[in-house]
């Protein structure tokens, strides 16, 4: 194990309406992170992020970290993918600072 790399997870252990999106996004800014991974869930998810320069979104199938130049999400098994609102996600996120967020997701 390479000491150097930590992980930090954000869960809800709930029913999904636990504000999972500020601290993901802060702990992104705060450790640097260059990925965020998304797990479970769907489009309808609602990880809502409101920015210190006052930037907000509610990210439903990109990481709640994309406003962070650089960072990518990895939609790992088992989300389950919308794509056309993914591209309605990425338009919306466009006109807040974030071009090409498609290119970060994987």
């Amino acid at each position: 194990m390479n000491p150097s790399r930590t992980a930090h997870l954000v869960v809800d252990l709930g029913f999904g309406d636990a504000s999972k999106g500020t601290p993901t996004d802060w702990l992104v800014r705060r450790h640097g992170a260059g990925l965020v991974v998304r797990f479970n869930g769907g489009a309808q998810a609602g990880h809502k992020v409101i920015t210190d320069d006052g930037r907000h979104h509610t990210f439903s199938q990109f990481g709640a970290g994309t406003f962070v130049p650089g960072v990518r999400t990895h939609l790992a098994r088992p989300p389950l993918l919308h794509p056309l609102a993914m591209r309605v996600e990425a338009s919306y996120l466009a006109e807040r600072g974030v071009p090409g967020a498609m290119e970060l997701a994987r």
